[in-house]
């Protein structure tokens, strides 16, 4: 009997095991416990084995299942979302393990949240050989566990990059005021480490500032040296100063729009957030109209 090409590669792939349709079925209690939707698939919660875990039902199929398993088999970090398996009937479904709470951006363990997000970037840009572009960073796409962890997930749209090219090119898209706008060519899209880093940067400013707040005003707070204006009110007494203004600098230099180049790097980011200083280039940062 011959193997079918899709068996020949879940084996390659090795790492998580399988689990039965019939499992996360009762599981989830039949898929009802949707917490979340977005354009690779519907998010359930589940049980396994005493463990809370969130099981993804892939909407496109093989060609994305093997992607993820390809991407996020192998990989571990505190804080990334961790694959513990997968399953293959009728639909794709990738299990992960975490115990789930719905993030709130509005708490005082905001500089924690995002310290948490540059060391998962830090580990799939620089520690992941090949190094991996996640290429769909957005809130929605940070939890956080029972001890307050941030970790990143959704690996739907990540790709493991050539080590001969920095770029990855692709059809697919992103997530919308988050996705890169320099790395649009034509029908394709152009994907690098600044990319993620653009994200990064949006991330940093919607979850920091006053809802529609837009990039431009926080440039001019910057300039007026008000920026501190710019958080959320919400925020108001749950942070230190020094640290929101790390943040929001951080963001403007990570979403710039004249040079992708001259956005930082994630390692050059971390070390900003930890410990402050000179963030190169900030002070020529053009500034281009862009709505948060």
């Amino acid at each position: 009997m011959t193997r079918s090409n899709d068996d020949l590669d879940l084996k390659e792939i090795g790492g998580p095991r399988q689990f039965i349709y019939r499992d996360l079925n009762v599981a989830t209690n039949k898929f009802l416990n949707v917490i979340g939707r977005g354009a690779f698939g519907v998010v359930c919660r589940g049980s396994l084995g005493g463990y809370e875990v969130a099981v993804k039902t892939l909407i496109n199929g093989r060609k994305d299942f093997i992607a993820e398993l390809s991407s996020i088999g192998g990989v571990k970090h505190k804080n990334l979302v961790r694959l513990i398996g997968w399953c293959r009937q009728n639909r794709f479904n990738i299990v992960d393990f975490i115990f789930w709470w719905r993030h709130d951006k509005k708490n005082k363990l905001f500089l924690v949240y995002e310290l948490d997000i540059a060391n998962a970037l830090l580990y799939l840009h620089e520690e992941c050989h090949p190094y991996i572009l996640h290429r769909d960073i957005k809130p929605d796409n940070i939890l956080l566990d029972n001890n307050f962890n941030a970790k990143l997930a959704d690996f739907g749209l990540s790709r493991i990059a050539d080590p001969d090219n920095n770029i990855v090119k692709t059809t697919a898209h992103g997530t919308k005021g988050y996705i890169d706008p320099l790395c649009m060519r034509d029908a394709t899209i152009e994907f690098d480490r600044s990319s993620d880093m653009y994200s990064f940067g949006m991330v940093l400013l919607v979850v920091a500032c006053t809802q529609g707040t837009s990039r431009e005003q926080v440039w001019q707070l910057y300039q007026d040296k008000s920026l501190l204006q710019a958080a959320d009110d919400n925020l108001r007494g749950q942070y230190d100063e020094t640290q929101m203004e790390r943040v929001l600098i951080l963001g403007l230099c990570c979403s710039r729009l004249d040079d992708a180049t001259k956005r930082p790097t994630i390692r050059q980011a971390l070390a900003f957030l930890e410990h402050g200083g000179p963030m190169p280039g900030l002070e020529s940062l053009i500034n281009p109209r862009s709505n948060l």
